[in-house]
């Protein structure tokens, strides 16, 4: 405090530099407050940064850290914080303009044409115990192959019952009534540039720019979405803008909030992009001759200190149609399911997952020829 305030003593006779956010251009403008006003204005910006760290550590979700390997280098903390970096969170809320689905592209049609030869319905009526393999078990984690599909579960419930979970009552779903909410958690996620998408990062391979983070992909998404007959609820809110350690409490607010004013909806999707140390690991595959950002859905089951997810079960059914359908229409599009004692929000609503589209160095290209892949997969499993 001493320190800030001999700063300003030593300056008061200078003129100031004041960096217009919007024009960006400088003006000077000359000293008009006195000493006792930038005191005053000093101590009140650092009471307000201290109380904004103490709570926001007190209000951290408890699937914070579970949910990704967080970057604590000086770049990423700088970022995260908007009181530090602010000109790094600078966020029109003027919504984001509407994507215009113009007439499919070649690779997109691939896509299509791939799902239009398959179009039944997942239907599990006799899943065996034979059908559930333990690959691989560690004090960490266990793999397993269940009905073809791969998982790695990392939570510590090693009893879930899948063949109880497969074998219960279908999930119907129906374009007329269910809709389907969209919203990103980690919002500023975003891609490696390629020809057709450049842009600047305000932090590594990340954007606050929604042209160019999980807005987008989760808009392209929900154009897909909407293309088929499926009604969708699309927020643009931001979540991790500035606060990226309150992302998920900040996130749940708007889960609660959507569902509460749209009472159609039935399924919710927590769009986000995978994040590991190396930024240029690029999951993908190859379909028709296009790469496509390999897609990966994390369920959180609630377990011990995490809490109870009454919907876990569902979820995980849900989970299986959706990878049952895609190892038939677009073979090696997912990666190996991830199952955590985390709830990621998913006990909010029946029908909930986390879909981590690509990872940090696809491009935007390879995410939204997988968004169309899943919303393929989507439009199979809802009935006109």
């Amino acid at each position: 405090m001493k320190i800030a305030v001999t700063f300003f003593r030593n300056k008061r006779k200078k003129q100031n530099m004041v960096y217009h956010k919007d024009e960006h251009i400088y003006s000077n403008i000359q000293n008009q407050f006195s000493i006792k006003g930038y005191e005053v204005v000093i101590a009140l910006i650092i009471s307000i940064y201290i109380i904004f760290n103490c709570t926001s550590i007190i209000s951290l979700s408890s699937n914070m850290f579970r949910t990704k390997n967080i970057d604590i280098s000086p770049n990423n903390i700088m970022a995260m914080n908007s009181l530090i970096n602010i000109d790094n969170y600078i966020f029109s809320k003027e919504e984001i303009k509407e994507e215009k689905m113009e007439i499919a592209l070649p690779e997109e049609e691939a896509m299509d044409e791939l799902a239009n030869l398959y179009n039944e319905q997942v239907v599990f009526n006799n899943v065996k115990s034979e059908d559930i393999r333990i690959t691989a078990q560690t004090e960490n984690y266990q793999k397993m192959n269940v009905c073809g599909v791969d998982i790695v579960n990392y939570s510590t419930n090693r009893n879930i019952d899948f063949q109880k979970i497969l074998n219960s009552e279908d999930i119907i779903l129906n374009k007329k009534n269910d809709e389907i909410l969209l919203y990103t958690t980690h919002t500023s996620e975003s891609y490696a540039n390629s020809p057709k998408y450049s842009f600047d990062y305000t932090s590594p391979r990340r954007s606050t720019d929604g042209n160019y983070n999980m807005l987008a992909i989760s808009k392209n998404l929900a154009s897909n979405l909407n293309n088929k007959g499926i009604n969708t609820v699309c927020s643009l809110t931001p979540h991790d803008y500035g606060e990226y350690n309150s992302a998920y409490s900040n996130s749940r607010m708007t889960f609660e909030t959507l569902i509460t004013e749209n009472p159609n909806i039935s399924m919710a999707i927590d769009v986000h992009r995978d994040a590991i140390e190396d930024l240029d690991f690029a999951p993908k595959t190859c379909i028709k001759g296009y790469d496509v950002a390999s897609l990966m859905l994390v369920m959180g089951i609630g377990y011990e200190e995490d809490g109870y997810n009454p919907y876990y079960e569902q979820n995980l059914k849900l989970a299986f149609q959706i990878y049952i359908l895609a190892n038939k229409i677009y073979p090696g599009l997912f990666r190996a399911m991830i199952i955590r004692n985390s709830i990621y929000n998913q006990d909010i609503k029946s029908n909930s997952f986390l879909v981590e589209v690509g990872a940090s160095g696809n491009t935007i290209d390879e995410a939204k020829l997988a968004t169309r892949c899943l919303a393929n997969l989507i439009n199979i499993i809802y009935r006109d």
